[in-house]
């Protein structure tokens, strides 16, 4: 009867090359060698090989002031760097709407009866949402476009319109912050913009002219 290979795990075999195991671990990974797989003696032979390389490597300690400057940088990345995941949520108020505006003229209450225009403002930019009627039904357009304030806008890549937390529709934002969405009913929604690590939540948006 031909006894079974033994098989030795990679990481026990580098324990046992660094010293890093008791009397008995080593006694038993030695004797696993003994009748163990030419894969598993190959990687013994490699392993061999790194270790005798690193012996004859000399790694010097870097001068003292580029061991501070390299630890002073590395803090400093620690404290900027955000936590994996996490998505910071900027909430955009509305600062116009044209319903409020007075009308002049019959001209003007016809264009404000089939156009509405709302400009919503977080943090650094504005918002501006346009509303038109369709025509034929009750349903309305949406246009969208992000303004520069005075700061830099963060570089959106999607827009997701939400009632009661469940999606209705989602646009894609173009170079210059502009996006569309067609045939929305009446009602009150949600928008949410997404940048990389940015949610800007328009909420409540009211839809209707």
């Amino acid at each position: 009867m031909v006894e079974p290979e033994k098989k030795v795990n990679f990481a026990s075999l580098v324990d046992w090359m660094e010293g890093r195991l008791s009397e008995h671990e080593a006694s038993t990974v030695e004797e696993a060698l003994a009748g163990t797989d030419d894969g598993t003696l190959a990687d013994v032979a490699w392993l061999r090989k790194f270790f005798e390389a690193g012996d004859n490597i000399l790694i010097e300690s870097p001068p003292q002031e580029v061991r501070d400057a390299l630890v002073d940088a590395f803090e400093a990345n620690a404290r900027d760097q955000r936590t994996p995941g996490f998505v910071e949520r900027v909430l955009g108020g509305l600062a116009f709407d044209s319903n409020m505006q007075p009308a002049a003229g019959l001209r003007a209450v016809d264009t404000q009866r089939s156009r509405r225009q709302l400009i919503f403002h977080a943090e650094t930019f504005d918002l501006a949402i346009n509303l038109l009627a369709r025509g034929s039904d009750r349903d309305l357009d949406l246009d969208g476009q992000v303004l520069p304030g005075d700061g830099p806008v963060p570089e959106l890549f999607s827009v997701q319109l939400l009632c009661d937390g469940t999606e209705q529709a989602l646009a894609a934002v173009d170079e210059f912050g502009s996006f569309a969405i067609h045939r929305i009913p009446p009602g009150s929604y949600e928008l949410v913009l997404s940048a990389d690590q940015v949610e800007i939540q328009i909420a409540p948006l009211d839809v209707g002219l």
